[in-house]
């Protein structure tokens, strides 16, 4: 299931329940939010967060914690500041799921005993809170600070970064890693002192030899408290081995980096006397094992590191504990990954490599909800959103704190696309503006779906330096494109025809004509279509290896070994099947001609090229959709995308 509504009342900056907001409106799909600082947007992050963490407080304990949560005045109070006591006032979060097929079920907390006892008992919000994770700025700030201390030590980082939003199933399969440190670090629940029944002291080792009975079996409390801990030692110190060993890959493949680390643990110690516990954390050190090629050069690893590569190591492992419950098998009903602010440090190029694991990887496991106060790095997450091919998948807002309202309040600014804009000109009869905001829309469509033989063109100055086209020469080429990629152009064909109402729209005489005015509507109409095809999710990785299997007219049969040598990209139409785009650069190796194999080295500007040569080599008709003949790993094109789900 998904999310698929979020409701919020006089919780921490949300006042009382709107039910116009478009938090009401996710319907299941990822979120990219942008707030200004103060805006409110940190609220949802918390909001979730608090929903599906009330689940893992059990007990009397559990309930008066949660409670802690709701109550106006409370230290720990998250109610809205201007919340009244009146029942309609009254704070809660409510999380509405959905199936996709209509079948939907609710998550709602709000400080009543029945609300808690519900939360509490229900196995589905606790599992969905172990399969969901909650990353925001604190996990790189902290680490920073790491870097700028005397040692390399990380305990701390995991403690207040990671303890609280993981569980390792081999110390408990209930309780955070952080309720289970807290509870160790307490010591061994303290017993009546045996001389002196009104003093309390801690079961301790000395009790082991005392004379008397009861006393014996108060050490047994401490024999299990003993184990428990050496326990946490163990399972985390395994934990930390199985982890390193993914971020190193991580590390390696993703970010780039020719450097390995390690982390040494050394364990966490309990000195307990009947007055003293002598507790000490446990650390968790930093080497850097082997650093471009050479062992054991860096001995101050946080003194020599730079920012970028510090930062890729604290993402490399975060995101190698994210992973740890994405590949085990669950049964949870929802998976968020909620972020908030957490990219806000990074430089452009981790920028662009956290974007990417998000996007490509992360988001076929969890439902994304990406939060942000910096909006250079929001448009920029637009955009790469625009190009992935998955803008269907998203939901993009902005929130501001709206001033106008008597007291402080969330904003939500409405979104539109620049089409949508452009209708709203239209209705204004202010035709003018809404060519304006159709050639706007069209450009931003038109180079995302054209490939570069489409939308550049030679220099004027260097023949050999292409350049952007600009939108006539886009409009003029589109045919040629779809043609090529099977595209049906003739819905497309007034794009072309009225292109001068885009070109130059404040050139015509007749600006508030019948004439002018429905070349307009043509332009919106086929706008609309034009921006429900898609040519941009990656499907196939460049420099992998695909082949083709063709039967002659003989009945013998060739196939052709190649290798991309850029992505193969999908083409996605409103209503149809996807398929591949047959513009990807392609290299081949060998042909297999019923058994003979010839190895030879011929390029191909794309699919299509290769296919249609090839077939005319060995007199077969060449099929138009080609994504039932391309294969890797045993599979067709069409299978594989079959398989995923597209």
């Amino acid at each position: 299931m998904r999310l698929h509504e979020l409701h919020i009342q006089n919780f921490k900056f949300f006042p009382k329940h709107d039910p116009k907001s478009p938090l009401l409106e996710i319907g299941g799909k990822n979120l990219l939010i942008y707030g200004e600082n103060g805006s409110g947007k940190s609220t949802i992050y918390w909001a979730i967060y608090t929903l599906l963490e009330s689940a893992f407080k059990q007990g009397n304990d559990g309930k008066n914690k949660i409670k802690e949560y709701f109550t106006k005045g409370h230290e720990k109070g998250l109610v809205n500041i201007h919340a009244t006591t009146a029942q309609s006032q009254k704070p809660y979060i409510k999380a509405v799921l959905d199936d996709g097929a209509g079948n939907q079920k609710g998550y709602l907390i709000n400080g009543d005993d029945s609300t808690i006892a519900a939360i509490q008992g229900n196995s589905d919000v606790r599992e969905s809170g172990m399969a969901s994770d909650f990353i925001n700025y604190r996990v790189l700030f902290r680490l920073h600070h790491v870097k700028h201390s005397k040692d390399n030590n990380l305990f701390g980082w995991f403690e207040d970064e990671i303890f609280p939003y993981i569980i390792i199933d081999r110390i408990s399969r209930v309780n955070s890693l952080g309720d289970v440190y807290k509870e160790i670090k307490q010591g061994p629940k303290k017993v009546k002192d045996f001389d002196e029944p009104d003093t309390e002291v801690y079961p301790n080792p000395t009790m082991r030899l005392h004379p008397e009975e009861a006393v014996k079996k108060d050490y047994k409390k401490y024999q299990t408290y003993e184990r428990k801990l050496k326990k946490f030692n163990r399972k985390f110190k395994s934990y930390l081995r199985d982890r390193v060993t993914r971020a190193n890959e991580i590390l390696e493949n993703d970010f780039g980096q020719n450097f390995e680390i390690k982390l040494d643990y050394e364990p966490a110690r309990a000195g307990v006397t009947a007055d003293n516990l002598n507790w000490t954390d446990p650390k968790v050190i930093l080497k850097i094992p082997r650093y471009e090629g050479r062992r054991n050069v860096l001995k101050r690893a946080h003194s020599f590191l730079n920012e970028a590569k510090w930062t890729s190591i604290g993402l490399s492992i975060r995101f190698a504990i994210l992973e740890d419950w994405t590949n085990r098998p669950n049964t949870s009903e929802l998976k968020l990954l909620t972020i908030d602010d957490m990219l806000l440090s990074l430089d452009m190029s981790n920028r662009d490599v956290v974007l990417n694991l998000l996007l490509n990887r992360y988001s076929a496991d969890y439902q994304l909800l990406m939060m942000t106060h910096d909006r250079s790095f929001y448009e920029f997450a637009k955009r790469k959103i625009e190009t992935s091919g998955k803008k269907r998948d998203w939901i993009v807002l902005e929130m501001y704190q709206d001033e106008l309202a008597k007291r402080a309040q969330p904003y939500f600014k409405p979104l539109k696309t620049s089409l949508q804009t452009a209708e709203d000109y239209f209705k204004q009869h202010d035709y003018p503006a809404c060519a304006i905001y159709l050639r706007k829309e069209i450009e931003s469509c038109l180079t995302n779906l054209l490939p570069p033989k489409y939308r550049k063109v030679p220099s004027r100055d260097d023949a050999n330096v292409l350049i952007d086209a600009k939108l006539n020469d886009m409009l003029l080429n589109l045919e040629g494109f779809c043609i090529e990629d099977g595209i049906d152009y003739s819905e497309l064909a007034d794009l072309k025809t009225f292109k001068d109402a885009l070109l130059n729209p404040l050139a015509h005489n007749d600006l508030d004509t019948p004439l002018f005015r429905d070349e307009l509507k043509k332009l919106m109409k086929a706008m609309a279509i034009l921006e429900k095809k898609d040519r941009a999710r990656p499907f196939h990785k460049s420099n992998k290896n695909m082949n083709f299997n063709l039967t002659k007219p003989d009945g013998s049969y060739f196939s052709v070994r190649m290798k991309s040598k850029e992505s193969v990209v999908l083409i996605e139409e409103e209503g149809k099947p996807p398929r591949i785009s047959v513009f990807s650069k392609c290299k081949v190796s060998s042909i297999d001609n019923n058994g003979t194999i010839t190895n030879i080295e011929e390029n191909f500007d794309t699919l299509r090229e290769v296919h249609n040569e090839m077939s005319n080599r060995f007199g077969i008709a060449s099929q138009q959709d080609i994504s039932r003949e391309f294969d890797y790993d045993g599979k067709t094109f069409d299978q594989k995308i079959t398989e995923i789900g597209l």
